[in-house]
């Protein structure tokens, strides 16, 4: 009966004599690999001598494992194997299986070798401690893959964000230069574009999955985070995708955003990112939907000159903005509602939930306190204005 100890020289023998024209082995594993393996030989940026290379570490590496009867002391060579199969583009599945392929030439020419030398009894109680070292080298291997696609991922995303900040800063130089970025940002179409921006508000995301929603649509989208935003450039197959647009973002915004104009080149980034900002400020604070620049004026007044609109808040409402807070927004909201519903006391009163004559009680109180009457025209456009206003955030009132 053959003892461990025999055992043990008997494994050492063979895998000497295989460490000894470990040259010749690696030429036979890399043909087997080029043959058992489509990834590899149909890879072009992989050379035949980087392969050469990685196989013939590998294999010393294993070979020495199983000579000293256990795990490897060094994953040097499983590691680099992974890092340049990542690099290189070969699946991991692809990479696995070669480990596979040298796992059984490994044990294909020992068994010969023992054969030949009639021990193969022994050799078949050391065939799990081979298959173990396999699985050890495979698994640093694929460890080290996953890890160099990270680095890749975040090296591209980092590379991305550059020229997607090159873009919204109007730094690209020329337009040559610019549509080169948007050719990398896969959205060099012929548009139209867009850009979104979106509030982020303690640091929760403003539009959650957004990228997928939109592809969703065929809608291509580029995105970054700057200065307590989320900036989006999204490249559009039709004008009428717009509306798409718009129905997405505002079936998901967790926050005011703001989509700017629709535009054909990439030179006019910038602007539309001024615009898109307008448009989001166009939104009372603390609430959540979709504004595009242009589609309220009045609006765009006031979130565009704030100071200003603030001004003609407390010009317009003058002490009716010195009400108490219950009050004053009782009254504010009573001339949202009767704007809203076209200047009927009815209608407003209905939404409301209140009588027709509270209604214009209401009014009547409004024109007290600021010498303006609904029924003219001149002070029912400057209430408006001042509304806008005060719901904007330019002046205390209403916020919703």
């Amino acid at each position: 009966m053959t003892t461990l100890l025999d055992s043990d020289a008997c494994m050492t023998h063979l895998v000497d004599r295989l460490l000894s024209s470990v040259n010749s082995l690696t030429d036979d594993l890399t043909a087997e690999i080029l043959s058992g393996e489509h990834s590899y030989a149909e890879s072009t940026l992989l050379s035949h001598e980087q392969l050469r290379t990685a196989v013939h570490d590998n294999l010393c590496t294993l070979l020495t494992a199983v000579r000293n009867g256990g795990v490897p002391t060094n994953m040097d060579a499983p590691r680099a194997a992974g890092r340049l199969k990542a690099e290189q583009g070969i699946p991991v599945a692809a990479l696995l299986h070669a480990f596979r392929l040298a796992g059984r030439f490994i044990w294909d020419r020992l068994l010969a070798m023992a054969l030949d030398e009639d021990s193969t009894t022994w050799l078949l109680h050391r065939a799990s401690d081979i298959w173990a070292i396999i699985d050890e080298c495979s698994s640093a291997a694929a460890d080290a893959y996953r890890t160099a696609l990270e680095e890749q991922a975040r090296r591209d995303a980092a590379a991305r964000s550059v020229m997607l900040t090159t873009l919204l800063d109007g730094t690209a130089g020329n337009s040559s230069s610019a549509w080169e970025f948007m050719r990398v940002l896969r959205l060099d179409g012929k548009g139209p574009f867009r850009v979104v921006y979106a509030e982020i508000n303690d640091g929760a995301d403003p539009l959650p999955a957004v990228e997928g929603h939109l592809q969703a649509s065929d809608i291509n989208s580029e995105w970054i985070h700057r200065a307590g935003s989320l900036l989006g450039l999204l490249a559009l197959a039709n004008e009428h995708m717009a509306e798409a647009v718009e129905e997405r973002l505002d079936g998901i915004a967790l926050s005011r955003i703001g989509i700017s104009r629709s535009f054909t080149s990439p030179m006019d980034v910038p602007n539309a990112r001024r615009e898109a900002q307008l448009a989001a400020q166009c939104l009372p604070p603390e609430t959540s939907g979709t504004h595009v620049y242009g589609s309220s004026p009045i609006a765009l007044l006031a979130a565009a000159s704030p100071d200003v609109a603030a001004e003609v808040a407390h010009t317009v409402f003058g002490p009716l903005l010195t009400l108490p807070t219950a009050d004053r927004d009782v009254l504010l909201d009573t001339l949202d509602v009767w704007f809203a519903t076209g200047g009927s006391t009815t209608r407003a009163a209905e939404h409301l939930h209140c009588h027709r004559n509270t209604v214009l009680y209401r009014l009547n109180r409004i024109t007290e306190l600021t010498g303006r009457r609904t029924g003219s025209a001149d002070s029912s456009a400057e209430l408006y204005v001042a509304l806008q206003a005060t719901r904007l955030g330019a002046g205390p009132g209403m916020t919703g």
